[in-house]
């Protein structure tokens, strides 16, 4: 009897990285080596397809060894394994009429302890005037990653939380059965909530700081005119993103802010349909960019109302970024406003949101409004996020006494988002927008103090401000900052809250008290308290990271006084 044929032999699988989510979404080659020969162990298919071969043809194998060039790079390899800092490295390749370079980031993975058990390499291969825009790729890489690793943190944290919640709950119950005294208990709760707080506050101001520097130098190049114009769209691209990033991030404070009851409404007469008109013009760029229209019109004749300006707007902003991110190329959006009555006959303003989407089941109808709910697209990477935008957007028309709903045909049949407040009026005549950009005018050249430990950022800060005129001093401390005070004549600060030998409140104290200058306090933390905090010191602005150069720059120019009066 003859032996049945034996089947092929089936490639190993290839090992999981902690890095492997990262390096799976870069569109640009990377790779993952490990042991003191530095052999590959991980590989993404933009790697694959610049060699030229398949992933388990090039795992195994020392990587001096399959890339050229790459013997070069072995000592930055072995240092990094030592010093577990990221490392850059460029390599010339070609003719000199027309170099080309192969640049090289390299950074560790960390293990639990902090040990460098692992080194990523971004590989890209270049002409020399794409030099610039390829080394804002691998700064936003890295920061990426190190984003990543902090999330997996995040979640280890959170859970520690939850289980020491979950036991002070049980502590809380054995003190009643045993008639123990339950002020304990609350105390007890309280300290926990404490914690989670200062947790969370502590992972906003990490997740912000990388990106500062980033979102600094991407603008700087972007504005360089000697740049080609595809060049800067590119940075422009870098720009929205890194907005983004910062906005998933308060996306996920507001979601605590929320459960806790701590977001604070500061309410004040509002034009409804200018706010409206704000949010549009945030989102219109990515329509754009993905080919989706924008209308709009505007039919309510009652459009004033008292709301907070700021969350009034993030609601209709959250909507209209959801509307874009699931409406294919060539759809549309309407935005349209109309008079409504409630139950008992008072005026409500209505606010309608439809697109040409994929549209809802009707299952999802009221699933999408909670929190990390996409409805039946969870888990469809197609579309990205995380699914907190409708849940805030819920909560702050809830705040407001309002209502929120949805309504579609079915899948692939579009969708709209209906938002009513209450209390609308005739806008009155002499109504102050709040959220009003200053009148443009011309600003003499300012003497600026700017004080920052982070030296990439102070390097890009200082570049971009002597740019537009201004005559900037740069300190890294406070003993520094206090010392330039006392050398020269300022007219604004702008200083880091967070600093090696005190705090950037502490500085703009001596500062005002000394000199009566007036500041701009940047910080990765953003909490109320960390602003009352801020402007008790005399800051007369309280930025969040990431810091952008037209936000820093309208700040200034509501701070100088008209050239005439100076």
């Amino acid at each position: 009897m003859d032996s049945p044929p034996l089947s092929p032999p089936r490639d190993p699988p290839l090992p999981r990285s902690r890095a492997a989510p990262i390096i799976d979404r870069s569109p640009v080659a990377m790779l993952e080596v490990e042991g003191s020969n530095h052999v590959i162990c991980f590989v993404n298919a933009a790697f694959c397809r610049l060699m030229g071969n398949k992933p388990n043809e090039l795992v195994g194998k020392p990587f001096a060894e399959v890339v050229l060039h790459g013997a070069r790079c072995v000592p930055l390899l072995d240092r990094i394994y030592r010093t577990g800092k990221s490392e850059t490295q460029a390599e010339p390749h070609g003719s000199q009429a027309d170099p080309v370079w192969w640049n090289f980031a390299m950074w560790p993975t960390l293990d639990a302890q902090d040990r460098p058990v692992r080194l990523v390499v971004q590989l890209t291969q270049v002409s020399d005037r794409q030099q610039n825009v390829v080394a804002m790729n691998q700064a936003l890489l890295i920061s990426g990653l190190h984003q990543h690793e902090l999330r997996a943190e995040a979640e280890k944290s959170n859970s520690r939380s939850q289980f020491e919640l979950a036991r002070g709950k049980v502590q809380e119950l054995a003190l009643r059965q045993t008639n123990e005294d339950s002020q304990i208990a609350r105390s007890l709760a309280e300290q926990a909530n404490r914690a989670k707080d200062n947790f969370l506050a502590a992972l906003s101001h990490e997740l912000r700081t990388p990106l500062t520097p980033v979102l600094l130098a991407a603008t700087a190049l972007r504005e360089d005119l000697r740049l080609p114009a595809d060049a800067r769209a590119q940075l422009s691209m870098m720009e929205r993103n890194i907005t983004l990033e910062a906005r998933l991030i308060d996306d996920l404070l507001d979601v605590t802010r929320i459960a806790h009851g701590k977001i604070n409404l500061h309410r004040e007469p509002c034009e409804a349909h200018s706010l409206i008109g704000r949010a549009i013009e945030i989102v219109r760029e990515d329509a754009r960019f993905k080919d989706v229209a924008i209308e709009q019109a505007f039919n309510a004749q009652q459009s004033g109302l008292v709301v907070d300006p700021a969350r009034f707007q993030q609601v209709i902003w959250n909507l209209l970024r959801n509307s874009v991110k699931f409406t294919p190329p060539g759809g549309k959006i309407k935005v349209r406003t109309s008079d409504a009555a409630g139950a008992e006959g008072e005026s409500w303003l209505k606010i309608e949101v439809a697109d040409t989407g994929v549209g809802l089941a009707a299952q999802d109808l009221e699933r999408i409004f909670q929190p990390f709910d996409q409805g039946s697209l969870a888990g469809d990477h197609q579309f990205g996020g995380v699914g907190l935008g409708l849940a805030i957007a819920r909560a702050i028309v809830d705040l407001h006494g309002g209502r929120i709903s949805a309504r579609s045909p079915g899948p692939n049949c579009g969708a709209t988002f209906l938002v009513e407040f209450p209390g609308a009026v005739e806008p009155a005549a002499g109504i102050v927008e709040p959220l009003s950009p200053p009148v443009a005018r011309p600003i003499l050249p300012l003497r600026l103090l700017v004080v920052d430990d982070d030296h990439s950022t102070l390097d890009v800060l200082g570049r971009l401000l002597r740019r537009d005129g201004h005559h900037v001093t740069l300190a890294a401390t406070v003993t520094d900052a206090l010392a330039q005070a006392k050398l020269k004549l300022f007219d604004l600060v702008i200083s880091d809250l967070g600093l090696p030998d005190g705090t950037g409140t502490e500085l703009m104290e001596q500062l005002h008290a000394a000199y009566g200058l007036r500041g701009i306090a940047l910080s990765g933390y953003g909490m109320e308290t960390d602003v009352a905090r801020s402007r008790a010191a005399g800051f007369a602005t309280h930025l969040v990271k990431p810091i952008q150069m037209p936000e820093l720059r309208r700040v200034i120019a509501s701070l100088t006084p008209p050239p005439e009066s100076k």
